[in-house]
């Protein structure tokens, strides 16, 4: 099996993802996670987490790192939560490294290249490194992204074939402190930097200059509406409308025959039956709806605050005397 075959191979298997808590955090503990996400601004991303608490986000479209972060990896909630394709939280604050284009140019640095082909990425079995496999204007490229220690970033390229035009690497400077090149590379000007065609590596050491910036996490949202639209909607109405599961529509107003422990009864919704629905979804199911898909347990996803901002959303439902 070739190596381009086996990049796109590892590309499509699925990385192992841990969580932690009820927090929905990836966690990183002694080997590298590679997830394939969507993050603010970058539809198409992979995030790096390593051990030690590095982390950073590649991007395959330009074959281009964006940025890096210390501390904690990514919050899955988004997505674990929601219907997928939501942005992934990283859970530090990002330093932006990466250009807008293609950070690699072939022959001149002014040369915007032509042809950009991602071929996925080759783990490395003892840590779970990630080296990214790519070619620009035909030039085929192995890039890793390192840390060796806190505000420190090692970018290293490996170019498999000889070339006969020097290489070009372009990045983000804001952040960097200071740059430090291996032997025979140089830096013509500010966020370039010139790797002769006669190496077949390269390694760029960049010390982050110090930031003030603090993460805050974001909390989970407590509108009610919203949750709804999120996590009812796919299954019950407002309208009447049949789903799933039941409408929401009559809730307060008609009285549900509803299954309990086998046994048919009547009853009328009140907050507390609507609670339990939400909490304990099979404790009484509505007729007509016992061989519906089973409701998924919310309390996974939702926090108490939800639960509540949600029970309130639906007693807004309720019309006005009844």
């Amino acid at each position: 099996m070739n190596r381009q075959v086996l990049a796109v191979l590892l590309l499509i298997s699925c990385s192992t993802t841990a969580f932690a808590g009820e927090q929905f955090d990836i966690e990183v503990t002694d080997r590298a996670v590679v997830q394939r996400c969507v993050t603010k601004g970058l539809p198409r991303s992979i995030a790096v987490g390593m051990p030690g608490g590095f982390n950073y986000l590649f991007d395959p479209v330009r074959c281009r790192l964006v940025s890096v972060w210390f501390g904690d990896f990514l919050d899955f909630r988004p997505e674990a939560t929601g219907r997928g394709g939501q942005p992934l939280v990283p859970l530090g604050v990002r330093r932006n490294l990466g250009t807008a284009e293609v950070p690699i140019r072939i022959g001149a640095e002014d040369r915007i290249p032509e042809a950009v082909e991602f071929a996925g990425y080759r783990i490395e079995p003892a840590t779970g490194i990630p080296a990214f496999l790519f070619a620009v204007d035909g030039v085929p490229i192995e890039q890793r992204v390192l840390s060796f220690g806190p505000g420190q970033v090692t970018i290293e390229l490996a170019f498999p074939t000889p070339g006969t035009q020097p290489r070009l690497y372009c990045m983000e400077m804001t952040a960097v402190e200071q740059c430090e090149l291996s032997d025979r590379l140089e830096q013509p000007a500010a966020g370039f930097v010139r790797i002769p065609a006669t190496e077949s590596w390269a390694q760029i050491r960049l010390q982050l200059k110090p930031t003030k910036e603090s993460f805050v996490r974001q909390q989970p949202t407590t509108n009610g509406r919203l949750l709804y639209a999120v996590h009812c909607m796919s299954c019950h109405t407002l309208d009447g409308g049949k789903r799933i599961g039941p409408s929401f529509a009559d809730l307060w107003t008609a009285p549900r025959i509803v299954s309990r422990n086998g046994q048919l009864e009547s009853m009328v919704a009140d907050e507390a039956y609507v609670r339990e629905s939400i909490l304990k979804p099979q404790a009484a199911i509505v007729k007509g709806y016992e061989n519906a898909n089973r409701m998924v347990d919310i309390t996974q996803t939702l926090n108490e605050q939800q639960i509540e901002a949600l029970v309130a959303f639906l007693k807004g439902l309720k019309p006005s005397g009844s």
